[in-house]
């Protein structure tokens, strides 16, 4: 048999059930928000019929009247959003040599294979997670700013406002693009920079030349941010050349919240329901004012609890300010009241507000929206498979490689049925 036949039919016995196992549990957002069932797909795109306006055909008449004539009639307005699910593809590579030790057994190939698997779902949900919050957006931003003379490697410094953790740990090796933040013009063509180094309490990235596509140049990036400001992103998630910049990867909650033109096919400068709420804050974010930005969206028609994604630093300061409008019921957790809780809940006049920590959400952002409005769709959850082959062929042969590949794969997009229930809030700045 083949090597790949081996390892294949090895899969098949140590995972028989798939590696379902092996999937982290850190993926908040892949957790709280359903996929939507196969039946309700296309592969294509998800489509799901918008209400965007009341009918508004009324008459009004006094009891003295008789045989008035009726108002013509004005319908509601109900539009159809098109979603298009968005593909990520993980490729990775297996020596012969590990090739050869996991082939022995359903044992040895566990042994062997079990943390390549692992890593690739971690790496690829952190990706699926990262584009949920941002995707068509940006994963951080550099202020103009002076990185010395660097010849091999670069070393800048990532704004106080757009900074994650979650995002840049353990991203060394990855490569990344640059575009203005003036306009999105592509910096060096988008030719791709490799993180080499990344320090978390100066915010400090350092990068080299990429490894990916075609390698930039580190001159061209030190002009290019010693005079203006500059946007950054993971490496083929954006497409284009100088001049032109496009996104090729889906709209995340801040792209929809934060929309004021044209997406999925509704314009959200027509339909007032179709924008969703924005509000800038100074300072801490303290509960006093995520319920003044709550009370926006129930304004506009949120009436079911909502989750409130925080940033772990200002999640600190919300603990630290627990006011009377805690929830002390029949439903009373330690998990979710004690000091130092994993999630904290507070009555609100929506509903519950569920306040989440999460380190991929940058210090000064806060989300808030509606789970039961969220959805995910496309053609494919998260799997260690190619879409053209069986389900349980995860290997394949690479031609001209003393080695086999397999792939991680998705094809989905996150979908906000109701952007004028949510809000987005920035200008935060947390206390540590």
């Amino acid at each position: 048999m083949s090597v790949t036949g081996d390892l294949n039919s090895l899969y098949k016995v140590a995972y028989a059930k798939g590696v379902e196992d092996l999937i982290p549990k850190a993926s908040k957002l892949s957790d709280m928000i359903p996929f939507v069932p196969s039946e309700l797909q296309n592969g294509k795109q998800y489509e799901q019929p918008v209400v965007l306006s009341a009918e508004a055909g009324f008459t009004y008449s006094l009891d003295t009247q008789s045989a008035y004539d009726l108002n013509t009639s004005v319908g509601m307005n109900m539009e159809m959003a098109e979603v298009p699910g968005a593909d990520i593809v993980l490729d990775s590579t297996v020596g012969y040599n590990q090739a050869a030790r996991a082939s022995h057994s359903a044992t040895s190939f566990k042994s062997v294979m079990s943390t390549k698997f692992e890593n690739m779902l971690k790496s690829s949900e952190k990706r699926l997670e990262i584009a949920y919050l941002y995707g068509n957006q940006n994963i951080g931003t550099a202020a103009l700013q002076d990185v010395g003379s660097p010849t091999t490697s670069l070393t800048f410094i990532v704004d106080y406002a757009s900074w994650a953790t979650g995002i840049w740990t353990g991203s060394e090796n990855a490569n990344i693009v640059f575009s203005y933040s003036s306009d999105n013009t592509a910096v060096d063509s988008l030719r791709s920079f490799a993180i080499s180094g990344v320090n978390p309490d100066t915010r400090a990235i350092t990068v080299i030349a990429g490894t990916q596509g075609t390698a930039g140049t580190i001159a061209t990036l030190e002009t290019a941010i010693e005079a203006h400001a500059l946007n950054i992103n993971w490496y083929g998630s954006v497409s284009g050349s100088a001049g032109s910049f496009a996104y090729a990867e889906m709209a995340g909650l801040r792209k929809i919240i934060t929309n004021t033109g044209s997406l999925f096919g509704i314009d959200a400068s027509v339909y007032d329901l179709w924008k969703g709420n924005s509000v800038t804050v100074s300072g801490q974010l303290t509960m006093a004012k995520v319920l003044s930005a709550v009370s926006k969206a129930v304004q506009r028609g949120l009436d079911s609890d909502a989750v409130v994604l925080v940033n772990p630093s200002t999640w600190a300061d919300l603990a630290s300010n627990l006011a009377a409008l805690r929830r002390f019921d029949g439903s009373y957790s330690r998990k979710k009241m004690d000091n130092g809780a994993e999630t904290l809940e507070y009555v609100s006049q929506n509903g519950v507000l569920k306040i989440v920590s999460y380190n991929i959400v940058k210090q000064g952002d806060c989300f808030i929206f509606p789970l039961d409005k969220v959805l995910r769709i496309g053609a494919r959850e998260l799997g260690l498979n190619d879409p053209t082959r069986p389900a349980d062929e995860i290997f394949f042969t690479i031609p001209g490689k003393a080695g086999v590949g397999l792939r991680a794969y998705t094809n989905q997009a996150i979908f906000l049925e109701a952007p004028a229930q949510a809000v987005y809030i920035s200008g935060i700045v947390n206390s540590l």
